[in-house]
């Protein structure tokens, strides 16, 4: 299934999708606003959706549905450093475990939302991610168990500014500054909706980044170093995992120099299997209290 977030600001409801048509899932919902209220008690909602059947639905088509990031406020947005492998097979060379580093749930925008770069920044980039969404709590979750964990995929653009990521970091490495570099608001577009894992294996997903149309990054699942089950399993070793918690699975390496967004510009992230999350680009104005812009639009 497509399960999204969908309505107006504020007004946000789960949904499911289906073909071309947004169908709302409030009456199961108990108030819940995004997915992440109903992934706990998924089995028992999936089962009355079963057994109530889908006519009853309130449904819009979707190209009049606004879309929300599908998780409003994850408990932890766990991202990854340098996990692909080059078109050619070669890893680069890297520590045995993950990078981990953590964005914050504040940096969360939707399909459509600006990615607004901040007035401190020399540059920003995108990078199209997998997002791993987890179903299930679990602390030092071997390997082989860690797929029982997933609850489903999206996509997810870990954006970036390079400049102040980087810090004062050539001059000692403990200023380097991942969070500030990789946590503005905006800088975590997430969407469209969550494809639950029954639907798709990660291993054959394709991404792909591009700027204005133009193809800027692409790679299989396959190039990735450390796996889904991998991530999952060394992310409940570092920190434990709650239900809803997000996992970013690494970007593909660009086919050639990552460019700098501009205001204007349009990127496009795409993963087989899932969708497409477009984000336009902006930059803040002087004296903007808030980055995020979220679409207008009804259910």
């Amino acid at each position: 299934m497509k399960l999204a977030a969908i309505g107006a600001p504020g007004r946000e409801a789960p949904g499911l999708v289906r073909g071309g048509e947004a169908l709302s899932l409030a009456t199961f919902a108990d108030g819940a606003r995004d997915v992440g209220g109903l992934i706990a008690a998924w089995p028992a909602i999936e089962g009355r959706l079963t057994a109530h059947g889908l006519d009853g639905l309130a449904r819009v088509r979707l190209e009049d549905a606004r879309l929300a990031a599908p998780l409003l406020r994850p408990g932890k947005i766990i991202g990854v450093g340098s996990n692909f492998r080059s078109a050619d097979g070669a890893a680069p060379d890297l520590p045995p475990a993950p990078i981990f580093f953590l964005k914050p749930s504040s940096s969360l925008i939707g399909p459509g939302d600006a990615i607004v770069a901040p007035r401190e920044a020399r540059s920003v980039v995108g990078e199209v991610e997998i997002a791993v969404i987890i179903g299930k709590a679990g602390r030092r979750v071997g390997p082989a168990a860690a797929m029982d964990h997933v609850f489903g995929y999206t996509i997810a653009n870990d954006v970036t500014a390079p400049e102040i990521l980087l810090g004062e970091s050539a001059r000692n490495p403990l200023f380097l500054q991942a969070a500030r570099g990789k946590g503005f608001p905006s800088f975590c577009p997430l969407g469209p909706w969550i494809v639950t894992k029954d639907e798709i294996d990660p291993a054959d997903m394709h991404l792909q980044q591009l700027v204005n149309g133009e193809i800027e990054a692409e790679a299989s699942a396959r190039l990735m170093i450390h796996s889904v089950a991998e991530l999952v399993s060394e992310a409940s070793d570092a920190f434990g995992l709650e239900a809803g918690d997000v996992i970013l699975c690494g970007s593909p390496r660009p086919t050639g120099r990552r460019r700098a967004l501009q205001a204007g510009d349009i990127l496009t992230s795409r993963i087989s299997g899932i969708g497409e999350l477009v984000n336009p680009i902006r930059s803040e104005a002087a004296g903007d209290p808030d980055a995020r812009q979220p679409g207008a639009g009804g259910y």
